[in-house]
């Protein structure tokens, strides 16, 4: 398909076709608003989503993202107050753009990076376990010898 990636790279930028307020609280200045941008080749929802949310954590407060096109992301949802909803939505197309010109070139070194990181914490969390299964085999052979 068009927008899926090809070999982990993306063949489509992701683009923001429709904005709407969703869950509007019952009076609008009491709490920030919910804008939904509807996606067309949104991101994976894989490794590729922590890459897109990175992307835009600095210029818009992400609350979540939704998708029903298997594996990919056709939504998201960020926090605007409701004095600020243009320039909230104005900076989460700008964060779009940049991130999808950026893509290219910035992402498979992010990607190496990432699973660098992600193989260092297994191999973390593998030693942790067994060092604690280490302490109970001592454990139960003390107690087994003690029988």
């Amino acid at each position: 398909m068009a927008n899926e990636n090809s070999g982990g790279r993306r063949t489509q930028p992701v683009r923001i076709v429709r904005m709407s307020i969703v869950d509007a609280p019952t009076r609008l200045e009491d709490a920030p608003l919910v804008i939904r941008a509807e996606l067309e080749h949104g991101p994976d929802q894989g490794d590729e989503l922590q890459w897109w949310t990175e992307q835009l954590r600095d210029r818009v407060k992400v609350r979540g993202w939704t998708g029903t096109y298997p594996g990919r992301l056709t939504a998201v949802q960020v926090e605007a107050p409701s004095d600020q909803i243009e320039a909230v939505a104005r900076r989460l197309l700008t964060a779009i753009d940049d991130a999808n010109a950026a893509y290219p070139e910035r992402y498979p070194a992010w990607r190496r990076e990432h699973d660098e990181r992600i193989a260092k914490e297994r191999l973390r969390e593998q030693r942790l376990s067994d060092a604690q299964q280490t302490i109970l085999d001592r454990v139960m052979e003390e107690y087994q010898s003690n029988q």
